[in-house]
């Protein structure tokens, strides 16, 4: 049977070596992972990441990534945990149950991850994880019709179907062959945004999460952090606050896609303004010349999504664990702020 142990700064060799092997597209190096896993502001001793060894050798790990989180009046701890990966000659000795269990039985209120296949979901479940259906789908605006189309078709032949890359959700747009969404707001023009830094977010972030059951407690330090690795893998950030007048409404943070796509992260806001956070994104995306925009498909965001006519898609099967019932039904709600920028960024 395997041993199950903290991470250590000594097994990253082992353990980029183990995820290019055996998981898939992924392409990081060591000082990413040290960067997501160990050397982290909201890293906690008592929720470390684990390796599985065997004879010493490692042959298995969970990433465990610590967010600080406000339940109604009470702080918690969540961890969005990713990367579970085991030797497949190391699967019979349950290397991949042992983690999951040591990691779910953790300190932590909440835990929970964006990218299950089926091995690790049948996993998830035995222990009481249950698939998050209110995040398990993307939404797609295509603002460039015939610039994607056109990609479309040049794709075909040499590849016979367009790929994800081109068509993000599995759902064809209708809206990019013109029909019309619900006209903005007479007050529109009142909306304007700006680029802002981790100190602009977490002095507006109280008046933009403050009627959220569940939402992160952001600080300099962790966005600081955050927003210099995703510059570092996916491109240019993107971090606008979103005013009506001199009063924050809203908050978005996108990143450049593939063939021309944005991927927006994060979009949160005061609940009347969400479809004018939403104009503000399009309007700025489309100005520097972005063909579809793509996001994950929050509780929060059913008006603004709905409004604009997107297509909407099955994309994951995102898996939530808690111990409490209460939490564990308020973090399906609309009340609950948890977006991709406190999940599994880097994952497309």
């Amino acid at each position: 049977m395997a041993d199950i142990r903290a991470l250590e700064v000594s097994d990253l060799p082992a353990v980029r070596a183990l995820m290019r092997a055996h998981l898939g597209g992924w392409d990081g190096d060591e000082a990413f992972l040290a960067a997501t896993a160990l050397e982290y502001p909201w890293a906690d001793p008592e929720i470390p990441s684990l390796v599985a060894t065997e004879d010493g050798r490692v042959v298995g790990w969970i990433a465990a990534a610590v967010r600080r989180l406000r339940f109604d009046d009470r702080e918690i701890r969540g961890v969005c945990c990713s990367h579970l990966v085991v030797d497949p000659a190391s699967r019979s000795t349950a290397a991949g149950a042992l983690l999951l269990s040591r990691l779910l039985a953790g300190p932590q209120e909440l835990t929970w991850s964006d990218s299950a296949n089926d091995p690790v979901l049948r996993m998830w479940r035995i222990y009481g994880g249950q698939i998050d259906h209110s995040r398990a789908c993307d939404w797609m605006l295509v603002l460039r019709p015939l610039r994607w189309l056109a990609g479309i078709a040049a794709a075909m032949p040499r590849r016979r179907a367009a790929t994800r890359e081109l068509i993000p959700v599995a759902a064809f747009p209708f809206q990019a062959l013109g029909a019309r969404r619900r006209a903005d707001r007479d007050d529109a023009s009142e909306v304007a945004g700006e680029d802002a830094g981790p100190a602009e977010v977490v002095e507006s972030w109280p008046q933009l999460a403050v009627k959220r059951r569940i939402r992160p407690e952001y600080d300099r330090a962790f966005l600081g952090h955050l927003f210099s690795l995703i510059a570092g893998r996916d491109g240019p950030l993107t971090v606008r606050l979103v005013r009506r007048g001199t009063t924050p409404i809203g908050l978005y943070v996108c990143v450049p896609g593939r063939n021309g796509g944005v991927r927006v992260l994060h979009l949160s806001g005061r609940e009347p303004d969400l479809p004018a956070v939403m104009g503000e994104l399009v309007e700025h995306v489309r100005g520097q010349g972005a063909q579809f925009i793509v996001g994950r498909l929050e509780p929060h965001l059913d008006v603004p999504v709905r409004e604009r006519l997107a297509a909407i898609g099955l994309a994951r099967r995102p898996i939530v664990h808690s111990r409490d019932p209460e939490l564990l039904a308020a973090v399906q709600a609309d009340a609950a702020l948890l977006t991709r920028l406190d999940s599994e960024w880097f994952w497309t």
